[in-house]
């Protein structure tokens, strides 16, 4: 393990997964925070901007041996937690299978970041305006955690706890996301976020989707909205109102009603919540229009 000083800040680097665990275990027991990273965007956004800054990182970044790359196994896609986002658009498979959540990594800053920034570290971040995150929550994905008592499962649903919170204890570390195999090549995959630019722009208001039609009805409904609540959301009352139903059926008035019930978006220094709430709705309407044209052909 090499320990590297930057100014105030500790950066611990370890060589084995164990190591790593170690290390988070420790500072837990002391009562000091050691903050994992790997491709660093975050961090140094958080660093440019002036915010407070633990004073030990954990830079996971040497095991990608253990932590990184694409597995297909018999429960899914297993995401390592060291997996950026070039990697996995270099994978033709991954493309191909996750069409929407390829697109939404597409969408993460410019390529420079794509290089870096992995899966992992954008659902660890939390935040409303995330571009992969709300995707992966449409594709039901879960948080494999790890720590010296063993491994746990969480369903993104469950992961965050607020705004720019999760579920981690201090002495876990993120390991992998798993796409479940029901979620791969599935039909309906759809995902659009609205900005200021068509790149390299945060999210004003943004949908991740998957809707699943059958006979011309949907039969399966999973929502996620994007900087319309303190956390990427899924949208339970919508996705409730919504199955079962026929294009023909649905209502503009009644859909909008549903996903008041859901979403009560902000005014912030990116839009206001009249905005967020019209534009959301019609990416829905988008989305259903969309997905129900593909299933048609």
């Amino acid at each position: 393990m090499q320990a590297v000083m930057l100014r105030d800040v500790e950066v611990m680097r370890p060589r084995t997964l164990d190591e790593a665990l170690r290390l988070l275990d420790r500072a837990h027991r002391e009562g000091v925070r050691l903050r994992p990273m790997a491709g660093c965007t975050d961090v140094l956004v958080d660093a440019h901007f002036g915010k407070a800054l633990p004073e030990r990182f954990l830079d996971v970044w040497g095991l990608r041996k253990e932590l990184g790359g694409l597995r297909w196994t018999e429960a899914g896609l297993v995401i390592g937690a060291t997996c950026t986002y070039a990697e996995a658009l270099e994978t033709p498979k991954f493309v191909a299978e996750l069409p929407a959540l390829a697109k939404a990594a597409s969408q993460v800053g410019a390529r420079q970041i794509q290089a870096r920034g992995t899966f992992a570290g954008n659902v660890e971040n939390a935040s409303p305006a995330a571009d992969a995150a709300p995707m992966l929550l449409a594709l039901d994905a879960q948080v494999k955690l790890a720590s010296l008592q063993g491994v746990r499962t969480v369903p993104l649903l469950n992961y965050w706890s607020g705004y720019r919170q999760t579920v981690r204890r201090p002495d876990e570390l993120i390991t992998a996301i798993v796409v479940p195999a029901a979620a791969l090549g599935s039909q309906g995959q759809w995902f659009r976020k609205v900005g200021t630019r068509a790149y390299q722009a945060i999210t004003k208001v943004g949908l991740a989707s998957r809707l699943q039609w059958q006979g011309g009805k949907l039969v399966d409904v999973r929502l996620a909205a994007i900087s319309m609540a303190a956390t990427p959301k899924r949208c339970a009352t919508l996705e409730t109102y919504l199955k079962g139903r026929e294009l023909a059926t649905i209502d503009a008035a009644e859909l909008r009603h549903a996903q008041a019930v859901d979403l009560q978006p902000i005014d912030d220094v990116r839009s206001n919540a009249t905005y967020r709430a019209e534009v959301f709705a019609r990416l829905v309407e988008q989305a259903l229009r969309e997905t129900h044209l593909a299933t048609a052909h």
